[in-house]
């Protein structure tokens, strides 16, 4: 099995967020703005696995000069016909890390978010994307992810072990169907500062939802550094 050919076929069934996720907004009320001063000075932002575009926005609102990637062709051109004053903002990406030589900006990048995006690589093809990224960065820049944790019961007690740190998960409701998806789960914040120690950590936390009382919850952790 491919993994990386896997989740891409499962992305492109295309990723629907018209509105901004709260993970978003949240980051830059609390931390972006309000600790590093960030936003309405230009400063170059990448979103990696930017989806149809929202993050991307409503961060330009905010006064970045932003930039989003994905390996979605469905959710590109979703993100380009819906935003079509930064159509040029979306660049589709390999899903491949290997594949590509930078994600968004070639340097000088200020700040990096990856929500919900990075925890679909296998050790190996995580450490050359997280490289290509950190290259991008000024010395200073500000790094936010989210990583699913093992919290997230019902994507990962529906797992079994694949390779490379990563688990395979299928299960199906009448809601989505996840079928060979492959996810790297996070133990614990130990692991999590392992898995970006090139950065320097400022901030920890996590975010955990429930809205159906047939489906387990959403547990994910929440990193933010500095190179």
């Amino acid at each position: 099995m491919n993994y990386l050919e896997k989740n891409k076929a499962y992305w492109e069934k295309g990723y629907t967020a018209v509105n901004v996720d709260h993970f978003v907004f949240r980051f830059y009320g609390r931390i972006l703005k309000p600790q590093f001063g960030l936003g309405g000075g230009w400063e170059r932002l990448v979103d990696f696995g930017c989806g149809q575009g929202a993050a991307v926005n409503y961060f330009r609102k905010m006064g970045f000069n932003a930039r989003g990637v994905d390996i979605s062709e469905t959710d590109i051109c979703a993100a380009k016909i819906r935003y079509p004053h930064i159509a040029q903002n979306f660049l589709l990406c390999d899903p491949s890390p290997k594949a590509n030589d930078i994600y968004g900006f070639s340097d000088d990048v200020e700040v990096i978010t990856a929500f919900q995006s990075l925890y679909y690589f296998s050790d190996e093809d995580f450490q050359d994307c997280m490289d290509k990224l950190y290259r991008s960065m000024r010395s200073g820049g500000v790094f936010f992810a989210t990583m699913m944790g093992e919290g997230s019961r019902e994507f990962f007690d529906n797992s079994t072990e694949y390779k490379g740190g990563l688990r395979v998960v299928n299960f199906r409701n009448d809601r989505l169907e996840v079928k060979d998806h492959c996810i790297s789960f996070i133990k614990d914040e130990d692991q999590l500062k392992r898995k970006f120690k090139m950065f320097k950590p400022v901030h920890i936390g996590y975010y955990s939802e429930k809205f159906r009382s047939d489906e387990g919850g959403g547990y994910h952790f929440t990193f933010c550094g500095v190179k």
